[in-house]
């Protein structure tokens, strides 16, 4: 996300009149130069400011004005300076500042605001690098070795930091006595050296040998670990793999991999056969194992042996163990032994749908449906045969050629199949897709039923817009609206699909509709939506295919424009999901809201549809003027009429010629069952927001939730979650004092801002933040100078323009205090609010509720709002002044925690938030509500779970028990009767 520094701007914008807009002025006949023409930070440390003088010179004969400075790099900055001119010849330095908080190169631009000829863009780059040691190696792997001898492998360890750092090294694990290592003298690494440590492998027994090496790379970190192994074997002798991992296999379903043995010496080595010495459930069998002449395993030779794994429970097997009998003539030592795992499941490649029913096709046209590869396996998996049969009628094929896709761990691969109804033979066809995947050593085929209709229509007569417009869009911020088809004959009308065109902007993005028949008056909707993720002006293209000789391929233009003002609608897209027809109308606010210096005159508003669907009040609200800080708050209400996509655009229109839109969705439908869809995420993201409570009476409160942090991080560290973590406050104004001082750099005021918005610490808390818990319990310390609890307020205002989208707030004088790189798209959120009292901000609850859930895509399962706060029951909590109930609903309302302000157990109370934010997910939010929970069906990887879980209606909610959450990689499926909301 582009950075913006505002400097200098506001007084100029009042002067010209431009409102929330960026100034212009008179261009001049000037030379805008800079020394040196390009910026190189190099190396910097995470978390420390780098700086860098440019000097700006004027080679013109005119004089030209700079105004001030926009980066499009993250954690580039210029500090604020007054707007100045340079006269010919003149010359004047700037500040540069670079504090890289991730590792890795970043590359961009630093672009000054002038009204010079020349365009003033001065390419920036820096690299952020880690202040401690680094480990380049994953594993030490010394093969075979012989008895007796000594075999030496080496490791780089290299100090990233500009300090000296202590160097530990120790070989920890059950066969450390035949490993060691040196980590040479002295025992200090200066700033930038690197040392090679020598590691040793003596085996002094056979077969395998496993250890760790471990590398202490900073004080509190967890430290380095490289994996060391070799095998001791009587002589020259190669054994690979030593260890056989057959991965998740169906229960029922064999996978079988081989042991390969070489003779890499000169002599012959005796061969007695091969023996399973461990088989725990019997699931483990040799296939197939040599039998040589003589009983010998010649020079340079080499056999293959063969081992299947069958499962016949659920879940990991226990660990067995294969002996390979090979030995040097006269001894009697064992042979090398090659351990065995696996895991007993379904199949962890699914093709998904299982049936494909094209529905009516037009004769002479075609319909083309994807059919999903989903692979959960840890492993990468190929489709290597795709094979397509027609039983009766028309014709299938496959929309791509028929080769050998390679599906990532967790990703998935799309195979289109299209359908053509054969000309003048109208009656249904039937075929069948057969999709093989090559898992490993184990190969599947999975077969997917196809079905589809042929029928002769006449030309369709429609409707369509020729251009969608999204007005003016927030960067950053997300509008969904719709397309529609109409069907304006008296005849059917056949729509092959509506989709954008390839080659339109990628902040438009738009899930195809697929083909089917519109009767008389029926439309189609394609929903598109538009994320601008940088100012300007943007385009695309939308397509249809209809049954018509000349007008079967109409284009819809697509135009929007990404902004940075501060007029807004929030939230930018309402959707009202999916809606029963016979449930009546739903209801959703949404509020217009003026964050300028001056008032903005709003000199209409008008609702734009293709039917009667949607409807906005009061109506009569516009036009009017709103005052800085003040809102407009409208109802949003959608009564389906028929089955399918809605929507609709909310236009205001500013009295400057500016339009704002904002997007109302929602489908109808008239079916009787529903069903969920949920992947379990093997590696999760989660950003965390903390509201803690700066009043008065929180100090002894701050303090506890800051020394229980390593309580709260224990779901974390034991998921190896990716996290962010940031603090804010409840207050949103400075404090006028009567408490105490408030540190931070706000005076309690941070208005959303994460904590502290001086820049003193670490703002943002990852993974790598060294010692975190101690950051974290610094930043809980956010004073308790305020009486104005606003949380909600704060939560919505951390996570929204133009702080959550910016490093720098333009509104303050304090330098980079924004939230840009907090929120990422595709992680979890969790908002924790700590207070002992009632929450006093300005909207309704559901209005915060609609708007958290919006920015994760409506997607319930990556929300959680969790709450310490005073109970309702003010009888068990007496220190706390009143009950958190705007809070509690809530949190309630998204299945979030809540425990009371007046926990006596600190730790246990954050280790219930620590397993709702970063646990294995066992809340899975349903889309709808059930008409009967009772013939709710929940299903893990194909096979119906009936214990294990309940229904909580309070939040719509599918919870499983602690100890029967899903696996990562795990599909999860409910499925309901539809109920309304």
């Amino acid at each position: 996300m582009r950075r913006v520094f505002w400097v200098a701007w506001v007084a100029a914008a009042l002067v010209l009149g431009m409102g929330c807009e960026r100034p212009s002025s008179q261009r001049a006949k000037s030379a805008f130069l800079v020394r040196p023409e390009t910026i190189d930070f190099g190396a910097s440390a995470l978390g420390r400011t780098k700086s860098f003088k440019l000097k700006l010179t004027n080679g013109g004969r005119a004089a030209y004005r700079v105004e001030g400075a926009l980066s499009s790099i993250p954690n580039v900055s210029v500090p604020p300076f007054e707007a100045f001119t340079l006269g010919a010849g003149a010359e004047r330095e700037i500040e540069v500042h670079f504090k890289p908080d991730v590792e890795g190169t970043v590359q961009g631009s630093l672009e000054l605001i002038t009204d010079a000829d020349s365009r003033g863009e001065v390419p920036v780059s820096g690299r952020g690098v880690k202040a401690f040691l680094e480990v380049p190696e994953t594993e030490l792997d010394f093969g075979n070795v012989s008895m007796g001898f000594v075999e030496m492998r080496q490791v780089t360890v290299r100090n990233t930091s500009d300090v000296d750092t202590p160097l530990g090294v120790s070989v920890q694990g059950a066969d450390a006595d035949q490993f060691t290592a040196e980590r040479g003298e002295p025992e200090m690494l200066a700033p930038g050296e690197q040392r090679v440590l020598s590691v040793a492998f003596a085996p002094r027994r056979l077969g395998s040998a496993t250890a760790d090496l471990r590398v202490v790379v900073c004080d509190g970190c967890e430290p380095a670990v490289v994996p060391l192994k070799g095998t001791g074997v009587a002589s020259k002798l190669e054994v690979t793999p030593l260890r056989l991992d057959f991965g998740r296999v169906a229960l029922g379903a064999s996978a079988e991999q081989s042991i390969t043995v070489r003779n890499q010496g000169t002599e012959p080595l005796r061969w007695s056969g091969v023996e399973l010495q461990a088989n725990p459930g019997g699931v483990y069998r040799v296939v197939s194992e040599p039998v040589l002449s003589g009983g010998m395993l010649a020079p340079s030779a080499s056999v293959e042996i063969r081992v299947a794994f069958t499962p016949v429970v659920l879940g990991r097997a226990g660990e067995g163990r294969v002996e390979v009998g090979v030995r040097e003539q006269g001894s009697t030592a064992p042979g090398p032994k090659v351990s065995l795992t696996g895991e007993g499941g379904t199949s962890c490649v699914a093709v998904l749908p299982r049936k494909v029913d094209f529905g009516v096709v037009a004769e002479g046209m075609t319909a083309t449906r994807s059919v999903e590869v989903i692979n959960r396996c840890r492993d990468s998996v190929l489709v290597n045969n795709l094979r397509l049969d027609t039983a009766q009628g028309g014709y299938f094929t496959l929309a791509q050629a028929p080769a050998s896709v390679t599906v990532p761990s967790g990703q998935s691969a799309f195979v289109g199949v299209t359908f053509s109804p054969r000309v003048g033979s109208a009656g249904v066809s039937e075929g069948q897709l057969a999709v093989t995947v090559r898992a490993g050593s184990m190969t599947s085929t999975e077969a997917v039923s196809l079905k589809g209709e042929g029928r002769a229509f006449k030309p369709c007569q429609y409707a369509l817009p020729t251009q969608l417009r999204f007005g003016k869009v927030p960067v950053g911020a997300e509008v969904s609206l719709g397309v529609s088809l109409r069907n304006t004959g008296t005849e059917a009308c056949y729509l092959a699909s509506m989709q954008l065109v390839a080659g339109s902007d990628p902040s438009f993005v738009a899930t195809a509709v697929p083909n089917g028949v519109l009767l008389p008056n029926q439309k189609a909707t394609l929903v598109v939506r538009f994320k601008p993720e940088a100012e300007g002006a943007f385009e695309g293209l939308a397509e249809a295919w209809v049954n018509h000789p000349s007008l079967g391929h109409p284009l819809v233009t697509l135009v929007g424009e990404g902004v940075k003002g501060c007029f807004a609608v929030q939230p930018t897209t309402v959707d009202f999901g999916i809606t029963k027809l016979s449930c009546g109308p739903r209801s959703r606010e949404l509020v217009a809201i003026n964050e300028c210096i001056g008032p903005v005159k709003v000199a209409g508003m008008e609702l734009e549809q293709t039917g009667s669907e949607f409807g906005v009040t009061p109506a009569n609200s516009f036009p009017a003027t709103i005052a800085p800080g003040a809102r407009v708050k409208l109802t949003a209400r959608y009564t389906p009429i028929d089955d399918g996509d809605d929507a609709a655009a909310v236009r205001f229109r500013l009295e400057d010629g500016g339009e704002y839109t904002a997007g109302l969705v929602g489908r109808g439908v008239t079916k009787a069952e529903q069903t969920d869809r949920f992947f379990q995420e093997s590696k999760a993201k989660v950003d965390v927001l903390f509201v803690v409570d700066n009043s008065g009476s929180m100090m002894e409160e701050q303090q506890s939730l800051g020394q229980n942090f390593a309580a709260f991080l224990s779901a974390a560290s034991a998921a190896a979650v990716d996290y962010r973590i940031g603090v804010t406050t409840t207050g949103l104004d400075s404090s006028p004092g009567g408490w105490s001082e408030c540190p931070g750099g706000a005076q309690g005021g941070e208005n959303g801002r994460l904590f502290p918005v001086d820049g003193s610490r670490a703002r943002i808390i990852t993974p790598d933040t060294p010692d975190a818990a101690g950051v974290f319990a610094a930043n809980t310390q956010v004073g308790v100078c305020h009486w104005n609890e606003q949380g909600l307020d704060a939560a919505h205002r951390a996570l929204s323009d133009p702080l959550l989208y910016n490093q720098d707030d333009s509104r303050t004088p304090l330098p980079n205090d924004g939230n840009g790189g907090f929120l990422r798209e595709e992680a979890k959120l969790a908002i924790i609010f700590l207070s002992d009292e009632e929450d006093f901000s300005s909207q309704p609850v559901s209005f915060y509720e609609t708007y958290f859930l919006a920015l994760k895509g409506n997607d319930k399962s990556k929300l959680s709002i969790n709450a310490i706060v005073g109970p309702m029951d003010l009888a068990t909590c007496p220190t706390s002044s009143s009950s958190g109930s705007r809070y509690i609903q809530l949190a309630n309302a998204t299945g979030g925690v809540v425990e009371s302000i007046c926990t006596p157990n600190w730790a246990s109370s954050l280790e219930k938030l620590s397993n709702s934010a970063f646990g294995p997910n066992r809340n899975f939010p349903l889309s709808e509500n059930p008409a009967d929970s009772t013939r709710i069906i929940v299903e893990v990887d194909g096979v119906q779970v009936t214990s294990g879980w309940h229904y909580d209606a309070r939040t719509n909610t599918i919870i499983f028990d602690r100890d029967a959450a899903p696996a990562p990689g795990s599909l999860v499926e409910v499925t309901y009767p539809l109920g309304c909301n």
